[in-house]
């Protein structure tokens, strides 16, 4: 049986080391294609890294990776200068921390493309970045960014700190417009889409699949990737707890297939199947890891009610204001 990749984040590794995949290539090559700027908005532990993962190493041209997917004979696999940045992989303790953290990850890429960094400001350098890629590689540039919003959800109660970190981010974004000449493809994903702070008043070329049909399926397991990919682990399961594979399905479907992105289609969180099928038993996975924590902490502040929470139905619109 292959793996159960809990926790593995990066598509090389789940790959080579014989880690189950679920294809989404399908959707990939949609956005690839497209060349439009993106953005996807997801929980946590959905897959957003591993899909940005999976975009990195099929703009840097990897083919052999892509060997058993869909995309693999529909894309031509060439080389593209790539910016991949993890948002949450910086120090986000303090302002001047998460400044330093994130120039060091700048001048590191200056490093491994081989081209002199210049002494500016940060949003000056990441620009000048853009376009010394395209130039020196005669492609233009792909811009990868995971958790864009982390260095705001971190300090989300602290008004203060929080309107700092915005409006940093708000010029180092606007380098993804104003480079747009040097850029091949753009893709952005966070937990939450902060309209109202100016983040995306910075990007208003990006077009938002959050809560787009086509894409509503894009992460996550649906039931025909949980029997088709998991078959094995289903029949031990079920054996295990003393019951036929359909209760077990039924059973899972009653515990874990709760999300839904466009209210029409449902998906599995990934991390709570393969924790299941890991632990072998009914737990809420995702809830004890995965639950936003800035945002039971904001609602605890607020002193907002549980009434107050379920008393109005949320339309679409409301998210982009």
């Amino acid at each position: 049986m292959k793996k159960l990749p809990i926790g593995v984040q990066d598509y090389k590794k789940l790959i080579i080391e014989n880690y189950i995949y679920i294809d989404k290539t399908k959707y990939i090559l949609e956005l690839a294609n497209s060349g439009i700027p993106t953005f996807l908005s997801r929980p946590r532990r959905f897959g957003k890294s591993l899909t940005v993962s999976t975009l990195y190493y099929l703009f840097k041209g990897e083919k052999e990776l892509f060997k058993d997917t869909y995309i693999y004979d529909k894309w031509e696999f060439k080389e593209y200068p790539v910016i991949k940045l993890d948002m949450s992989d910086n120090t986000l303790t303090t302002y001047d921390e998460f400044i330093d953290s994130l120039n060091e990850r700048i001048e590191e890429l200056y490093r491994e493309y081989d081209i002199s960094p210049i002494k500016n400001n940060l949003p000056t350098k990441f620009g000048y970045l853009i376009t010394e890629l395209s130039k020196k590689y005669k492609e233009k540039t792909v811009i990868l960014i995971d958790e864009y919003e982390s260095p705001i959800l971190e300090h989300i109660n602290n008004k203060e700190k929080a309107e700092e970190f915005r409006a940093f981010l708000r010029e180092f974004y606007k380098k993804v417009k104003t480079k747009d000449a040097y850029i091949k493809f753009v893709f952005i994903t966070g937990i939450t889409k902060f309209t109202k702070t100016g983040v995306f008043s910075a990007l208003n070329n990006l077009n938002d699949i959050s809560l787009d049909t086509d894409y509503s399926q894009m992460l996550g397991y649906t039931q025909e990737e949980l029997e088709y990919y998991f078959e094995d682990y289903i029949k031990e399961t079920a054996k295990k707890f003393n019951i036929t594979k359909e209760q077990l399905l039924k059973e899972m479907k009653k515990y874990y297939n709760g999300f839904s992105f466009d209210g029409e289609h449902y998906v599995y969180n990934p991390f709570s199947i393969l924790k299941f099928f890991q632990k072998k038993k009914f737990q809420n996975y995702w809830f004890e890891s995965g639950s936003p924590s800035f945002l039971s902490k904001y609602i605890e502040d607020k002193k907002i009610t549980y009434e107050d929470l379920v008393k109005n139905t949320v339309s679409s619109d409301d998210f982009t204001t």
